[in-house]
């Protein structure tokens, strides 16, 4: 391990160090409003300096959490400058994956019918560099002012595939798996660039895992919900990950979701299903990433492992805060915030 390497191995191990922990969330909970979380995470966590000169009261919801959002991608921009030859990758998958994150938080709103406007949330130094004019994103009432605003961009060529003519809902699992695919496939193409070969290895083994319930999961929804028949399904794998062709292809010819979860299941990297406790299939895939995110931050070698494991890590916490804020927001009762809570 270079110089260098070891640096960011061991930052990143620092800064999950500081990580929030359950004493933190039990306090959190007792929140009774927006402004009492954001002055808990100031006066008590590593989120000291992410407000800047932000005043607590009357801070508005959106505002709160696109500063966090900023200020955990500016933490990651900060790592991935100590490791240059893996960290410029790992910064455009983390550019890449909040355009992502962006596009499907519009979509669901037009889907929602929802009034309000879109105010973005992208950090301003990844606004800067997108391709996606995002004032005009903020403006847009319909599917086709959508597709215009994107046309131009990386994205443009999935969207204009999804008429407004042709679907009443936006078929928004389908736009996903679709956009993950091409993630996917860009930064498995950068790992293999990446560091020496048993380091890549042990980043895809990881990455596969995630991969597999990524795809267990879309298609027991694209099955449960869509009604979706077994081509179209299997267009939208991602191509990556341990299980067999063989295995998906069964899973997509399942006739029922109950029969997917059992293929799953009797699987080799099934029988993690049995590890994890979790209350609905929705949470399996995000407690598979954080047992095997938080394995690799105390017992992997490999700077990539480890990095990508950090940001993983951290998008975790991050959803856990936006459902504490939202639960603050809307007096929902703690126990049910409680029940969406990952760490």
């Amino acid at each position: 391990m270079s110089d260098t390497s070891y640096a960011v191995y061991t930052r990143a191990k620092a800064k999950y160090g500081k990580r929030l922990k359950e004493k933190d969330y039990k306090a959190l909970l007792n929140c009774e409003s927006v402004p009492d979380v954001m002055a808990y995470l100031k006066q008590n966590t590593h989120y000291i300096n992410a407000f800047g000169e932000a005043n607590e009261r009357g801070m508005r919801r959106g505002l709160f959490e696109s500063l966090l959002r900023q200020y955990q991608i500016n933490e990651f921009d900060t790592l991935c400058r100590y490791e240059l030859s893996v960290g410029e990758d790992i910064s455009a998958y983390v550019a890449h994956k909040t355009e992502i994150n962006e596009i499907i938080r519009i979509l669901t709103m037009l889907n929602s019918r929802d009034e309000r406007k879109y105010h973005f949330t992208v950090p301003r130094h990844i606004a800067k560099k997108t391709s996606i004019d995002l004032n005009a994103l903020a403006k847009v009432e319909n599917y086709d002012q959508f597709l215009e605003a994107v046309r131009n961009t990386r994205y443009g060529k999935v969207l204009s595939k999804y008429s407004s003519e042709e679907y009443k809902q936006i078929p928004i699992t389908e736009i996903e798996s679709e956009l993950y695919i091409n993630l996917y496939i860009e930064l498995y193409s950068a790992i293999d660039k990446m560091g020496e070969k048993s380091e890549n290895e042990e980043l895809r083994s990881f990455l596969d895992t995630v991969i597999d319930y990524r795809n267990f999961l879309n298609i027991i929804r694209l099955k449960k919900y869509y009604d979706t028949d077994p081509a179209t399904i299997r267009s939208h794998i991602i191509p990556f990950g341990n299980l067999k062709k063989e295995t998906l292809d069964a899973m997509c010819n399942a006739e029922t979701a109950q029969q997917v979860y059992d293929i799953m299941a009797d699987t080799r990297v099934g029988r993690l299903i049995d590890k994890v406790e979790y209350d609905n299939l929705d949470e399996l895939e995000v407690k598979v990433k954080y047992k095997k995110a938080r394995h690799n931050m105390y017992y992997s070698d490999s700077p990539s492992t480890v990095m990508i494991s950090y940001i993983i890590l951290c998008e975790i916490e991050l959803h856990n805060l936006v459902c504490i804020i939202e639960g603050a927001r809307y007096k929902v009762d703690k126990s049910v915030i409680e029940l969406l809570l990952v760490y």
